[in-house]
């Protein structure tokens, strides 16, 4: 859980450092300066979301240490994590990020145990290449139990602004629906056009050879419809391909005026 600080930090300890008094801020971004003095003496001006989330705990002397000690003894630098836990700390806490508004700006943070690469490590375990860390809740915080490791693929599930359809009487991710289901992204979504549930469009086996069309839940190929419709299978297939679903389809061929 996150400890909760009171508005006024002065005299709260982080770490090494010992907030004196509040600075002036005339930054454009909305966070509260503090300065500090550090164990050994120093002094150093650090926002508020540095100190109560414990990113900074030293007037730098602290990272210098950390530093030497990661590419002496363990070489955690060299992991396969190191970037991504690197930029992870960045986007959520440096103002200076241009990934910053959309998250250290929305309020998403790190949790205390990954804020040391060694305890994101030891929870995520390497990075295969290709991959990328993904949060489960687009809302939620960097911590266990909400991220994992994924590809390109998995990552555009968790987008924002990606639809969420009712599968089995589950909230899924759409595009995670059609993956599962083993078909093509638009034939899933022109049965969901053409009236049928989620449930039944991923269900509805796929005829391999011949492109198909659904008419009142009814699915048949282009050439079958094309006969029922008494069209050409060519025009069948130009209504497909200008977007006319259901019924439209099955709309008579045009007779062509006869001029006096």
């Amino acid at each position: 859980m996150k400890a909760k600080y009171p508005s006024d930090l002065v005299g709260v300890r982080f770490g090494n450092l010992v907030v004196k008094s509040k600075q002036p801020n005339d930054r454009p971004y909305k966070t509260s300066l503090w300065n500090c003095e550090c164990d050994c003496g120093n002094s150093r001006v650090v926002q508020r979301s540095a100190l109560v989330c414990g990113i900074q705990v030293s007037c730098g002397c602290y990272n210098k240490r950390r530093v030497i000690e990661t590419h002496t003894t363990h070489g955690l630098h060299k992991h396969s994590a190191y970037g991504t836990w690197k930029a992870m700390i960045d986007r959520c806490y440096n103002p200076n990020s241009k990934d910053f508004k959309d998250y250290g700006g929305r309020g998403i943070q790190v949790c205390d145990e990954w804020r040391d690469l060694a305890g994101f490590v030891a929870a995520m375990g390497p990075k295969v290449k290709g991959q990328s860390i993904d949060r489960l809740d687009e809302n939620g915080d960097y911590e266990p139990g909400n991220c994992r490791w994924t590809d390109a693929l998995g990552q555009g599930e968790h987008k924002r602004n990606n639809a969420i359809v009712l599968r089995s009487g589950a909230q899924r991710h759409v595009a995670s629906v059609w993956r599962e289901a083993g078909i093509k992204e638009s034939t899933f979504y022109n049965r969901l056009n053409a009236g049928m549930t989620p449930d039944q469009a991923a269900s509805l086996p796929v005829r391999k050879r011949n492109a198909t069309a659904v008419i009142d839940g009814e699915e048949r190929t282009i050439v079958e419809w094309a006969k029922i419709a008494g069209v050409d299978s060519a025009t069948m297939r130009n209504r497909v391909k200008s977007g006319i679903v259901g019924k439209a389809l099955l709309a008579p061929p045009r007779t062509k005026k006869i001029s006096a």
